[in-house]
């Protein structure tokens, strides 16, 4: 085969990138032109200072953008996903616009004219990528803008690929070889380069997937080799895909290049103070507009039914195994014990005598768990995020299950993804307590502003409708 004709999947890389920036700089004339409709139709007379206004949003998009990985690969990322790492990037544009336009001192309707510069943003860039989409499509069902593939690696780990390769036809890849073995086989290196040279004198390699989860440096140093004389785009699940994690980072410190198990959005600064913006405004907001006046109803209640304070402050582990006091609504008689009889912490359980009538109603409803907007809003918990267990709780569970402390990572929440998703209350089984760790370490690692919301409105849904594992 002629070397030219090995050209394309040599800068196949390249053009990946190409692409990424060119989405981006149209996403820049996307503001541009939003910015100058919102200004057609609310009436509003452009001056000098609103190219800084621009400049500053299109600067704004290029972080964002970048933080929410919204140019991530445009073939792996399915529709829904892309408007889901949409959303955080346009309310952060209405939040610097508006800010902007009130540090300006800007009266000329400046409220309608940010809501409609977000509104028209925001469906422009929905059209978009759905008509790139539609385009990328019909090259594809043509024959056009196809990458072909060549997985190489583990039989079970190469035929998961190809069927998630062969049921997203919108990735764009054709697979043109496999060369799988089994875990226990010692298959020698030149019989794989064999099988690739003999595939490549067919048809062009564009890109060499190694599937592996244990890691043989020479068998995939000597696939790496020979695909660098090719000009082949390699990629290959290195030796760590054996451990019990969904996300991996890989950044340079230095010339040393470090892979991050277990990378999570949150140990992003960008996304750590978005997150913490999130909290403030919305325990400001609740402890303002509701809690002035449903507090003092509950705690008059509470006073009525049992003696006793009002509150109850438990401490329990927060982000990294620190103490922290968790506010409550008492629900149980004054100075009831926590221990067991045999030792060990006292959950609560259905019909629990420790339980006043007033506790009952607050624990089935949620609201016993108000309170904790306070250390919301005091910065030791978030709206959402793992629920805090008590210190002899997670005393006793540490042991048990080895990965507990990923939990702590984060602040702990008022409510999770766990307690959302049916595993909350009493967990008399490590079984239990074990899936909710799952819970809580899945929500870590995917974390996103967009799924905070979603919590959040389920969690509210969950208190309206009345939760059976609440009592």
């Amino acid at each position: 085969m002629a070397q030219n004709s090995l050209l394309p999947s040599a800068v196949n890389y390249r053009i990946h990138r190409r692409q990424s920036y060119t989405r981006l700089v149209s996403d820049g004339f996307v503001a541009l032109l939003s910015y100058l409709i919102a200004a057609q139709l609310v009436g509003r007379h452009l001056r000098q200072v609103d190219l800084l206004v621009v400049g500053g949003l299109c600067m704004t998009w290029y972080f964002t953008s970048k933080a929410s990985k919204l140019y991530d690969d445009f073939r792996t990322v399915t529709f829904v996903d892309e408007i889901l790492a949409l959303i955080p990037n346009v309310i952060v544009q209405f939040l610097v616009i508006s800010v902007s336009l009130f540090f300006l001192n800007d009266g000329m309707k400046a409220r309608l004219f940010a809501v409609v510069y977000v509104v028209a943003m925001s469906a422009i860039l929905t059209l978009k990528m759905y008509s790139s989409r539609k385009i990328l499509r019909y090259f594809q069902a043509n024959g056009l803008n196809q990458q072909n593939l060549v997985i190489v690696g583990e039989t079970e780990q190469v035929d998961s690929l190809k069927t998630l390769i062969e049921g997203n036809p919108q990735f764009g890849y054709q697979i043109a070889g496999l060369w799988a073995y089994k875990l226990t086989d010692r298959l020698p290196l030149t019989e794989t380069l064999n099988y690739l040279r003999a595939l490549i004198q067919l048809q062009p390699i564009d890109e060499l997937v190694i599937v592996q989860g244990q890691f043989e440096e020479n068998y995939v140093r000597g696939l790496i080799n020979w695909a660098d004389t090719k000009g082949i785009l390699v990629r290959f699940t290195p030796g760590f895909f054996q451990f019990s994690a969904s996300r991996y980072s890989l950044e340079l410190f230095g010339n040393f290049p470090l892979i991050t198990v277990r990378s999570t959005p949150l140990e992003m600064d960008y996304w750590w103070m978005v997150k913490r913006a999130f909290d403030v405004i919305f325990s400001v907001a609740f402890l303002v507009l509701v809690a002035s006046w449903l507090f003092p109803i509950i705690a008059i209640a509470i006073w009525l039914d049992s003696k006793g304070p009002v509150f109850f402050i438990q401490e329990r582990w927060g982000m990294k195994g620190r103490n922290i006091g968790v506010w409550k609504f008492r629900t149980m008689h004054h100075n009831a014990s926590t221990v067991k009889d045999k030792g060990g912490f006292q959950q609560t359980t259905p019909n629990d005598a420790r339980v006043t009538k007033v506790g009952k109603f607050l624990r089935r409803t949620n609201l016993d768990e108000l309170p904790q907007f306070i250390n919301v809003f005091l910065g030791s918990m978030s709206v959402v995020g793992p629920r805090p267990h008590a210190v002899k709780h997670s005393l006793e569970t540490l042991p048990h299950i080895s990965n507990y402390m990923i939990r702590h990572r984060i602040k702990p929440g008022i409510t999770g993804w766990a307690q959302v998703s049916g595993f909350r209350g009493e967990t008399h089984e490590i079984g239990l307590m074990r899936k909710r760790v799952d819970y809580d370490i899945w929500y870590i690692e995917n974390w996103s502003l967009v799924l905070d919301m979603q919590i959040v409105i389920r969690t509210v849904y969950n208190m309206l409708k009345g939760d059976p594992m609440a009592y």
